[in-house]
């Protein structure tokens, strides 16, 4: 476990260093110090808060994903498999469908993120019920339907503002993610959610390990399973919905983070927030240097991820199945 720190620890300031570097506009090493007028602006304006988004939105989603996976009993759910983050993006489209041609409701443009939330929470809730009904493989398949449905629903929407109004951030950015041009606001709105969710789940986490044991075990210990899972699905379906609404769908971080910890590591609730939000953080940055040009042209997010994620989830479904023949 030493070594593995050891790595990450040092894996995390080389990634920052590197981000600052490479991009869209690749930053002489010379001028990060002492920037002049024009790689000031590119600096401190564009690079320093994409870079930082990139920190704390992989904290969201890799801790969101332990979580999730912990509440659920579930090892390969996350914000994009359990419908959280397509919910979320319609969420926030739809405020902008609503802005775009003046229909009814039109102001709640204005409390995007909340809309996000709801609908981020909405696709959470019908996956849970669809799982409850179907068992472990029903949660998988009912999580991809749902993340379907309401990904269908961002492109109709979009297809239809994108003829009239094509400045709106394109179907790419809503359904693959990316992290570009974020203002200094939110990147103070994704610290405060990223510092909550992480303390929260180091704070909280012998309840979310009780869950993750049995509501029985729950029960035993004067908790109510049901509603700790609520209030804990309302937080992640926040904090992912406020992600979604500013980066787009960001898809597999919150599922490949976890399983690396726990194959490198293990441990209980604390210790996989831990690793995973340094982790989660460093990955996105390197991702996203991978997704602003470093190979010459822009690659989605979600495209790099799954990359990663589509063997681990494979590899995750293979076991969990060759273990139950097992038995």
């Amino acid at each position: 476990m030493k070594l593995i720190t050891i790595i990450f620890v040092t894996l995390f300031p080389l990634s920052f260093f590197l981000s600052l570097i490479y991009g869209d506009v690749e930053i002489p090493i010379s001028q990060l110090l002492h920037p002049n007028s024009i790689y000031a602006y590119i600096l401190y304006e564009i690079r320093l808060p994409t870079i930082l988004s990139a920190i704390f939105i992989g904290i969201i989603l890799s801790v969101s994903g332990a979580i999730l996976q912990m509440l659920l009993r579930n090892p390969l759910v996350d914000s994009y498999i359990s419908g959280t983050a397509s919910g979320g993006a319609f969420g926030a489209v739809l405020t902008y469908f609503l802005l775009l041609f003046n229909l009814p409701f039109s102001w709640i443009v204005f409390f995007q993120p909340i809309i996000a939330f709801l609908m981020a929470l909405l696709a959470t809730l019908i996956t849970i019920i669809i799982g409850k009904r179907s068992g472990f493989l029903g949660l998988i398949i009912g999580g991809v339907l749902v993340s379907f449905v309401f990904s269908s629903l961002v492109t109709v929407l979009l297809s239809f503002m994108s003829s009239k109004y094509p400045q709106i951030p394109p179907l790419t950015f809503w359904l693959l993610g990316d992290i570009s041009v974020i203002g200094w606001f939110d990147v103070i709105i994704l610290a405060i959610l990223s510092t909550l969710l992480l303390s929260l789940a180091i704070l909280k986490s012998r309840i979310i390990d009780l869950l993750a044991i049995s509501d029985e075990i729950s029960y035993a210990h004067g908790l109510n399973p049901n509603n700790q899972r609520i209030l804990w699905l309302a937080l992640v379906s926040f904090a992912v919905a406020y992600c979604v609404s500013i980066a787009g769908t960001i898809g597999f971080l919150g599922l490949i983070v976890p399983h690396i910890v726990r194959r490198l590591i293990g441990g209980n609730t604390k210790v996989l927030s831990i690793y995973s939000s340094l982790i989660g953080s460093t990955i996105l940055m390197l991702s996203n240097i991978i997704s602003r040009g470093l190979l010459g042209y822009y690659i989605p997010l979600t495209a790099i991820m799954s990359l990663i994620g589509s063997p681990i989830m494979i590899t995750a479904l293979v076991r969990r199945n060759a273990g139950a023949e097992e038995h």
